[in-house]
């Protein structure tokens, strides 16, 4: 069986106070059977939460639908391994700070390499194994952000995989259909720069959903610092498609197919 698809939020907005969040928290709340992945804290490397963060960290875990994960970038494997492993200890300790309940339930590897040699190999199981051990038993949700599609043996150390990531104009949904559905129910798609439009919208919601894909954003932002303006509707969107709403096909493309299939995605925060 399938699981439903599942809302991933890259969070890079700072909790100043206590509503800077009440657009995320508000839609958690009024889709309860829609399950958020949240990634929290890219600018937190090595340090504890600060009591803001406490205390919207702590809101967020209070729902039984929503996983926290934190962020680690990688650099595409460049990146010096004590300082990717550093990162990963700095949140395996954030339980013990003051507040057991600001734990975060996985790691979201940014930036990692869609290349499999024995050097990506070995660098992402050390890094994968790593955390899983720091965190310890039910805080091991690894996933992973190549932001294109990825070797298949990737996904046997990862439980997600974002395999999209990219402005809409680079999309093409036919692309789905190339992809084993037993990877699309573990790949996950941030589609950003999506125009406002809540008709199509809701068409590459359901197109998304039915090809049976892990989980998905769309955002008419650039990045991730601010909500897209159609936040609340592609919540209510999804919740409705999973819940078994009867959402239309899309039908509309973005043109100029030859220029986005050679993109090369480099994710942005």
């Amino acid at each position: 069986m399938v699981n439903p698809a599942f809302v991933l939020l890259p969070l890079y907005l700072y909790p100043y106070n206590g509503t800077s969040w009440s657009n995320i928290t508000t839609a958690i709340t009024a889709h309860s059977h829609l399950n958020f992945q949240i990634i929290v804290a890219p600018n937190l490397a090595n340090v504890f939460p600060d009591k803001n963060y406490e205390v919207a960290l702590d809101g967020l875990n209070n729902f039984t639908n929503v996983i926290t994960l934190g962020y680690v970038p990688i650099n595409w494997i460049h990146r010096d391994l004590i300082n990717v492993l550093a990162d990963i200890s700095c949140y395996a300790a954030w339980p013990s700070h003051t507040n057991p309940n600001i734990a975060v339930q996985g790691i979201f590897f940014d930036e990692t390499t869609s290349s499999l040699t024995e050097e990506t190999w070995a660098y992402m199981s050390n890094v994968t194994t790593f955390a899983k051990e720091a965190l310890g038993p039910g805080r091991q949700h690894i996933s992973f952000n190549p932001g294109v599609a990825v070797d298949r043996a990737f996904y046997d150390l990862a439980d997600t995989i974002n395999v999209f990531e990219n402005e809409w104009a680079a999309f093409n949904i036919s692309a789905l259909s190339t992809t084993p559905s037993d990877l699309l129910a573990r790949s996950t798609y941030l589609i950003h720069d999506f125009p406002k439009d809540e008709e199509l919208q809701a068409g590459v919601i359901s197109g998304l959903a039915n090809a049976e894909v892990g989980g998905m954003l769309l955002t008419t932002q650039q990045s991730y610092n601010e909500l897209s303006d159609m936040w609340m509707e592609f919540c209510e969107e999804l919740a409705e498609r999973i819940d078994g709403g009867n959402l239309p096909e899309v039908k509309v493309l973005p043109v100029d197919r030859a220029a986005s299939s050679s993109v090369a995605v480099q994710p942005s925060l």
